[in-house]
């Protein structure tokens, strides 16, 4: 009955739903344009583009949105800074992760990248940010990365695991932090 009733009704027009769905994953959307843009202006612009990206490939499926919307944002930010990627690929290419086999981030990776984005944008280059977007945030491969970024797969996995060992330091710092916080106070 209310397969029924739902089929009656009619649809709202993609650009409005997509407009929709920019706005309530915002914030997430701005955090990742921030990320990998390392500037608040630009990522702003990426927005924007993303959104009208996002309208023009318009995929029909209510559950592919928002991962489309994050897709969207991560190309608009890729095809910004698109030359200086190409250039930063080519030492990770010549040094290539050697013990291969990285995973997406766990969820307290994920929580350790979000408190410290501005300490992980201020050491990592925008090839390791957008590796480890790609890579360890949505789940893709070095080679799916590779044709989204425009380089070898062999450059997003050496800048994937150099993005790894500098989060895993970040992460040793972050704990450092805190027990030396609770030193204090015992």
């Amino acid at each position: 009955m209310m397969g029924a009733a739902r089929r009656n009704l009619p649809e709202p027009p993609a650009r409005e739903y997509i407009g929709r769905v920019f706005s309530q994953h915002r914030k997430e959307l701005e955090w990742l344009a921030n990320f990998l843009t390392g500037d608040e202006k630009i990522a702003a612009a990426c927005l924007v583009d993303a959104c009208a990206l996002a309208e023009s490939e318009n995929p029909g499926f209510d559950e592919w949105l928002p991962k489309c919307a994050s897709l969207a944002t991560i190309r608009s930010a890729v095809q910004i800074q698109q030359r200086r990627i190409v250039q930063l690929s080519f030492p990770y290419k010549q040094r290539p992760c050697i013990h291969g086999g990285h995973t997406a981030l766990s969820s307290d990776w994920r929580e350790i990248l979000v408190e410290e984005s501005s300490v992980v944008i201020a050491r990592l280059d925008v090839l390791c940010r957008s590796a480890l977007v790609i890579c360890g945030l949505e789940k893709r491969s070095a080679d799916e990365a590779a044709v989204l970024l425009g380089i070898d797969p062999a450059g997003v996995e050496g800048a994937y695991c150099a993005a790894i060992k500098s989060l895993e330091v970040i992460g040793c710092e972050q704990f450092q932090r805190q027990n030396d916080f609770a030193a204090v106070y015992n």
